[in-house]
């Protein structure tokens, strides 16, 4: 018997991070949320659009970040959202009553001040909560931010970015999201199952729908009657038959060969009808 190896098994590949299912919806629903927070930070000309995801990225130099998590009933996602220089120079000189009209204000690689740090930590904490709701309605369950210094991102699992490219007036900077890649894709994973199943009873509905909508044909018997062969040979047009029963005897409204309800015969206008007294199935 041959022994077992570790060579002669082989493990799935991953899937690459731009192909992971539900990720392009994930990336317009933030770019929307990065859009709505800046608005609700400061009207103007704001357009925030997604630039690609990368995998295995390292935090990028030169920008200013802040450790934000997610919370849900089923986990928690952990995010370093980073402005570049850039990006950091456009907030800035929104909050300082900038219009376009003036020259572009380029930020130096000094340190920022108090002022412009408050200003970047105010934006920050606007975008970590049209985040929260964003990421909700992608995700299909309510996220909200914890309260309180996040843990960070662990070291090893990999980062998974996600990059955005922020426009106002001349500015052209870079909004990046950092997360875990085992996070990420759990939670696409969450996800894509949920919808499957949301898929799985709309679909059920719109069956029961279609089912309720089809036409059913239903027969009324008035009642049986015995006739020999030479009578039913010997009918005629115009030949009568009396029955037994009467206008007041139930009547039996039979569907696909059983019978479904006991009735009395009556009229609507110059139509029969009938008024159903007994279920019978």
């Amino acid at each position: 018997m041959k022994s077992l190896d570790a060579s002669l098994f082989r493990s799935a590949p991953r899937i690459a991070l731009a192909d992971l299912p539900g990720l392009g919806k994930l990336t317009a629903g933030i770019a929307d949320s990065l859009n709505s927070g800046l608005m609700a930070w400061r009207p103007g000309p704001w357009r925030v659009t997604p630039d690609g995801v990368k995998e295995d990225a390292p935090a990028g130099a030169n920008a200013e970040g802040r450790l934000v998590r997610f919370e849900s009933e089923r986990g928690s996602l952990t995010a370093l959202l980073l402005l570049d220089r850039a990006a950091t120079s456009a907030v800035i000189e929104v909050a300082m009553g900038g219009t376009g009209a003036e020259p572009a204000f380029e930020m130096s690689d000094r340190p920022l001040s108090k002022i412009e740090h408050g200003v970047l930590r105010l934006v920050q904490a606007t975008l970590a909560r049209q985040l929260a709701a964003s990421l909700g309605d992608v995700l299909m369950r309510p996220f909200s931010l914890f309260d309180g210094e996040p843990p960070g991102i662990e070291a090893g699992t990999g980062l998974a970015q996600l990059r955005f490219v922020l426009n106002v007036f001349s500015y052209s900077g870079e909004i990046s999201l950092f997360f875990s890649r085992a996070e990420l894709e759990r939670e696409l994973d969450m996800a894509g199952a949920g919808a499957a199943a949301a898929a799985g009873a709309m679909q059920q509905r719109m069956l029961q729908q279609e089912v309720g909508r089809s036409m059913v044909s239903l027969e009324v018997t008035l009642g049986p009657e015995m006739l020999t062969l030479d009578a039913i040979a010997g009918l005629r047009p115009g030949k009568l038959i009396a029955f037994s029963a009467t206008a007041g005897n139930p009547v039996t409204l039979w569907s696909g060969g059983v019978a479904a309800y006991e009735a009395t015969l009556g009229r609507t206008g110059d139509r029969y009808a009938v008024t159903i007294t007994t279920a019978l199935a």
